[in-house]
């Protein structure tokens, strides 16, 4: 588990000594403390949480990390390797290899990077029909352009989308405790319908404070104790 990322601020360094002795309960009270995060204090966060076998806690955070920086190899080669000690990789996957895909493409970019596709896709249109009106001869070249500036808006605009009403809708959610029953419906008494066991990542459906209704990324259901779930944050 390396905290090799840098990021600047006393804060951070003070939570990084503090990991480096050894003192990771010390160390998680002071990256939590730090505001605002960045991909790095999530990252070494996940870290401290995970050198207390906090194992849950430290895949939400690393989820939280990848959200800043989709494609830090560190962030997800650990997040792989904390879904791996808990046996919940292949929960937390798709089963479809269409929802697989759909994922990592649109995960692999953050909403701003989308935001940026949407407006380059714009300018290419633009500058498509600037040359179109100067430069009535270049008609493959335009075509080009065109296509190009289509393709990166429509892609841009429909991860974006996804990304914003996916977050209003149904956010994410890791279950950070342990094995947590999933109910039939949200009280104590209620039926259990199957378990979910930490470091599982769901959606929430519906939010009545003290239980929320989350769905498994298998398409299972079930109302589970709001303690029981930690959010993976808008950014």
């Amino acid at each position: 588990m390396s905290t090799a990322i840098a990021a600047p601020g006393d804060d951070f360094k003070a939570a990084n000594q503090l990991y480096n002795d050894g003192k990771f309960a010390e160390a998680t009270a002071a990256y939590e403390k730090i505001e605002p995060k960045t991909a790095h204090v999530y990252y070494n966060l996940g870290n401290a949480c995970f050198r207390q076998n906090k194992l849950g806690l430290a895949i939400l955070n690393y989820a939280q990390a990848r959200r800043l920086a989709p494609r830090d190899p560190d962030i997800l080669a650990n997040l792989k390797f904390a879904q791996q000690r808990l046996g919940v990789d292949e929960i937390n996957t798709p089963p479809r290899a269409s929802q697989r895909l759909l994922r990592s493409v649109i995960e692999s970019r953050t909403a701003s990077e989308w935001s940026a596709g949407e407006l380059v896709g714009l300018w290419l249109l633009a500058l498509a029909i600037g040359a179109r009106v100067y430069f009535p001869k270049l008609r493959t070249g335009v075509l080009i352009i065109v296509v190009a500036g289509f393709v990166g808006f429509g892609l841009s605009t429909f991860a974006l989308s996804y990304q914003v009403i996916g977050d209003h809708t149904a956010p994410q959610a890791i279950v950070t405790t342990g094995e947590t029953e999933a109910r039939f419906a949200p009280a104590a008494d209620s039926t259990v319908h199957f378990r979910l066991a930490e470091g599982t990542q769901v959606a929430i459906r519906e939010d009545r404070g003290q239980w929320l209704f989350a769905e498994r990324a298998d398409g299972q259901q079930g109302w589970v104790k709001s303690e029981a779930i930690g959010r993976i944050t808008n950014l």
